[in-house]
């Protein structure tokens, strides 16, 4: 890795986070002599055989990435001051400054500093320069002394090898061998070699009994100017402890000078040619003290290693051609485009001078004075440039369109940033400098959201006042539905999870005939009539129905269901499937149908009497959104109960409050059983301004703020939900994909004529009296048509509470109904009653295959359109254009026959709900979707 290499950079105020130590610890007990006859240590040769080598490092590079890994110096002001602290600098020491000329008001110096001389400042494709920095790819001879003794405290003042040459790769010109009998040693080091044929460079002599130092007298022409390092072991002594095992011996090198560079300010107009380059007045020769070791927290200044600096003198860089207006912020470069760089003794620069000269005229154009402090360690750069007035600064930002919600959207905006003085019209760089994602008005770097993939980069480069850039978005859009399938897949398995009980416990809560599950594993379902287990007891409610008979004009049959019957059409006297049934229990397990291929596996019955569960295996990798009806049966393969497995998150079930004719209905967020085939949303416009600012080189800067939008993704809800005929407990599917085929319409029946002679024939009468409420117990993936003869529902009897346990009326007076075991919502839910849809309204609802609505507390509720199923052939029919949705009353319509119910009807600008109209659709054997609402 290089030191350093200089690179173009611009006047502003430059900082880097590398670090510059110096090693200032004097060697007082150190004496220099002549070299001994030990300098190839003839005593003791068998214990010798292990040769010195060096390790080279540079100091302020190990520092700079000590410094990047603590958090302790991370980069605030307060960590970046002690950063430079052990530098032995000040926050002030690296401001930028603007050096006025006297008597010259076009003209001035822009000074910025950087600590250290590193390879982080360096243009990675500049040519070398001809005063070269050093680095480790161009480190040549360099000159080492050593001293050793018996133990670390026993350090000889006796150099053991004194100015030795060293070649680049660390190894000794002429070999040094470690000795046993004196293993502990120090070492020095100076770069470039010292050589008795350049007289500018050289060490104190070896008799010197004080500390090492090198005299060094800068060359005049900055060509020929040294880049002088010095490296040190450090303090403690290097311990050869292995016998034939040499030690390593690590050298951190570190730049002793001052660097100098000037460069084409961004003011400077005009098309001069610079010619020359003088440095006046800096003195020439000083005394450098070696370091004995590299200081990283002490703070000493590295400058003050330096004494006797004296005689003043001129430094010149020429030769060189320079055009003022062709190489805006770029450093000084000569023939074949080499980077010059001044090495000078760190010093004080008042009363130092600099010389510019234009076009090989004998008197320079520029001369301005230094200021401050030369430091060790650091370089300084100057650039030329002309002073503020008469310059006209112009910077515009023009916001792009609005970008789509596409991953890679993109939108451009255009900026405009350019400067006019007396002489040039050219344009000026500018950077973002800080982002507003929240909208409150406050702008920082960190504020960038992560949604904003990228901005093509910073401007001002090009030879266009205005340029065109680019904004890259992510996407704006979430599928939801991935998003719901996904979180259900990647939920902890249940095993042997009670879907009766909240916590999945063995007790028996509380039962229904639906229920939701949205993690893969084991279930158990207790085979139990519908919700006849609540809170753990007996609910005998739920299948004991009114009282009172229901009687119609022309029907001589009670319309009331008192006692609620099971497969069989037996009284249900149990809750218990298996105690109802002891002599002909549930024994098997059958999945009917599911519109999910594979998710249901291992269905079986285990236990016996109230003790019997249906267990079932829910497959991880088939695990998405959907329904199953499954179901138990006895030895004879007669189905005497079945589920519907609701595949879904949990929230389906949050509820939401709608006030309607006086009342608050909590309803379920979906519908029940609804399976999204396509969900995307979720989704809003988003925005972020970004702060752009030109880069003037003095005065306030100019900002200018770019929006950039980005569209929210598109809002598609598509699926379907499960279809019921009133009254009846089993769903019918939304879809006629199905796995398995479990479903079909009708089981063979031939509806019965409404003719006086079709009612009265006895085999009619036969027909007619199999359409029981058992047979649709018996067959849960049949949907049943009606039965004829007068009859328009799917069962002979047109009874009144099938879904409200104690109505007994056709006029929707029940309020807050009693829940069947013929209720097809899951637990703590019911099917509304005939007030719940009274109230709602097109004001503020949003249609997208259903109705958005606004709930109370301004809330929204999505109503989906499910459609229907056809009553007179099962087809599906109005997907996605109408939501039909039964309530637990029933009706009369027409000439006040039975065999209805009040429903609500939506469409796409159209809401027709109880009450409204009677005559929307068809009789309760259609099928169409349930809301629930909580109990």
């Amino acid at each position: 890795m290089k030191f350093n290499k200089i690179r173009k950079c611009n006047a502003g105020r430059k900082s880097t986070a590398a670090l510059t130590f110096a090693c200032l610890s004097g060697l007082t007990a150190l004496g220099l002599t002549a070299c001994s006859d030990n300098e190839l240590d003839s005593t003791n040769s068998g214990q010798n055989g292990a040769a010195v080598t060096f390790q080279v490092t540079t100091a302020d590079k190990q520092a700079q990435q000590a410094a990047k890994a603590n958090p302790a110096l991370a980069m605030t002001r307060a960590g970046f001051a002690e950063q430079l602290k052990m530098q032995g600098l000040t926050p002030e020491d690296l401001a930028t400054r603007k050096i006025d000329i006297p008597g010259n008001s076009k003209y001035c110096l822009i000074e910025s500093t950087v600590a250290g001389i590193d390879d982080d400042l360096t243009n990675a494709n500049a040519a070398g320069t001809r005063a070269n920095v050093t680095t480790t790819a161009t480190l040549g001879k360099f000159s080492a002394i050593a001293y050793r003794g018996t133990s670390a405290t026993s350090i000889s003042t006796t150099p053991w090898f004194y100015n030795a040459e060293v070649n680049a790769d660390g190894t000794l010109a002429n070999t040094q061998l470690w000795s046993w009998s004196e293993p502990y040693a120090r070492f020095y080091a100076v770069y470039p070699q010292v050589t008795t044929s350049y007289s500018k460079l050289t060490l104190a002599p070896s008799t010197n009994t004080s500390t090492p130092y090198v005299n060094i007298e800068v060359e005049p022409g900055v060509q020929n100017q040294k880049d002088l390092m010095t490296a040190c072991s450090g303090t403690t002594p290097v311990h050869y402890a292995t016998l034939g095992t040499a030690p390593a011996v690590p050298l951190q090198f570190q730049h002793a000078m001052t660097a100098i560079r000037f460069k084409i300010g961004d003011r400077l107009s005009g098309t001069h040619k610079i010619t020359k380059i003088e440095i006046v007045g800096a003195k020439s020769k000083g005394k450098f003290t070696l370091p004995s070791s590299v200081q990283a927290t002490s703070g000493a200044s590295f400058n003050s290693a330096w004494s006797d600096v004296n005689t003043p003198a001129t430094f010149t860089l020429d030769g060189i051609s320079v055009n003022t207006s062709g190489h805006v912020n770029e450093t000084i470069v000569g023939k074949d485009d080499d980077n010059f760089t001044f090495y000078m003794i760190p010093q004080s620069a008042v009363g130092i001078k600099v010389k510019v000269y234009f076009d090989n005229q004998a008197s320079p154009a520029i001369v301005a004075p230094f200021t401050g402090t030369w430091k060790a360690g650091t370089t300084k750069t100057y650039a030329l440039s002309q002073s503020a007035t008469n310059l006209a600064y112009t910077f515009t930002a023009t916001s792009g369109t609005v970008a789509t919600s596409d991953d890679g959207a993109t939108t451009t905006y255009q900026v405009t940033s350019y400067v006019d003085d007396d002489s040039q019209h050219r344009q000026v760089k500018w950077k973002v400098v800080g982002y507003d994602a929240d909208g409150d008005g406050n702008f920082s770097m960190s504020e960038k959201p992560a949604w904003l993939r990228s901005l093509d980069g910073e401007g001002g480069t090009s030879t266009n006042d205005v340029e065109s850039h680019t904004a890259t978005f992510n996407t704006n859009e979430r599928n939801l539905l991935k998003e719901r399938n996904e979180a259900m897949q990647n939920a902890k398995p249940a095993s042997s999870y009670n879907l009766s009980n909240s916590s999945g416990a063995s007790a028996i809560q509380n039962t229904a005939n639906c229920y939701v599950i949205d993690a893969p594993g084991t279930y158990r379902i207790p085979l139990v009539y519908g919700n006849a287990i609540k809170n753990g007891a007996t609910n005998s409610a739920a299948y004991t129905g009114t009282t009172a008979v229901v009687n119609l004009p022309g029907y001589t049959e009670d319309l009331a269901l008192h006692t609620f019957v099971d497969h069989a059409d037996q009284p249900i006297t149990s809750p218990y499937i298996n105690v109802q049934n002891s002599t002909k229990p549930a024994t098997q397990a059958e999945l009917i149908w599911s519109d999910v291929a594979g998710i249901v596996t291992n269905a079986t019955v285990t236990g016996s009497g109230q003790s019997s569960f249906l267990e079932f295996t829910v497959n991880k990798n088939q695990l998405v959104n959907g329904n199953a009806v499954i179901a138990v049966k006895n030895a004879s393969g007669t189905v005497m109960w079945s589920w519907h497995l609701w595949f879904t998150p949990k929230s389906s079930l949050d509820k939401i409050a709608m006030t309607s004719d006086g009342q608050t209905y909590n309803f379920t967020s979906d519908n029940l059983g609804w399976k999204y085939t396509s969900w995307w949303g979720g989704t809003k416009d988003r925005t972020v301004v970004v702060k752009l600012e030109q880069q003037a080189e003095f005065g306030t800067k100019k900002e200018a703020t770019v929006t950039l939008t980005q569209k929210k993704g598109k809002d598609e809800r598509i699926g379907y939900g499960n279809l019921y005929q009133w009254g009846r407990k089993d769903p019918m599917p939304g879809t006629d994909d199905l796995h398995p085929a479990g479903y079909r319409f009708n089981d063979g029946y031939q509806i019965v004529g409404d003719t006086q002679a079709d009612i009265a024939n006895a085999d009619n009468q036969a027909r007619m009296a199999t359409r029981t409420i058992g047979l649709s117990i018996k067959e849960p993936g049949v949907m049943l048509p009606k039965v004829g003869g007068g009859k328009l529902s799917w069962t002979i009897r047109q009874y009144v509470n099938l879904w409200s346990a104690m109505n007994d009326n056709f006029v929707g007076s029940t309020r807050n109904g009693t829940k069947t075991i013929y209720d097809p919502s899951p637990a703590g839910f019911k099917v509304p009653d005939a007030h719940a849809f009274k109230d709602f309204s097109l004001t503020g609802a949003d249609w997208n295959n259903g109705y958005t609505f606004i709930a109370n507390n301004n809330k929204t509720i999505y109503f989906q359109a499910g459609g229907y199923r056809n009553s007179d052939n099962g087809t599906l029919g109005l997907q996605g254009s109408y939501g039909l949705y039964w309530t637990s009353e029933p009706k009369l319509e027409g000439s006040g026959k039975p065999g209805y119910a009040f429903r609500a009807l939506s469409k796409s600008g159209e809401l027709k709900f109880p009450f409204a109209n009677s005559n929307d659709f068809g009789s309760a054997g259609y099928g169409y979707g349930v809301r629930p609402v909580a109990e």
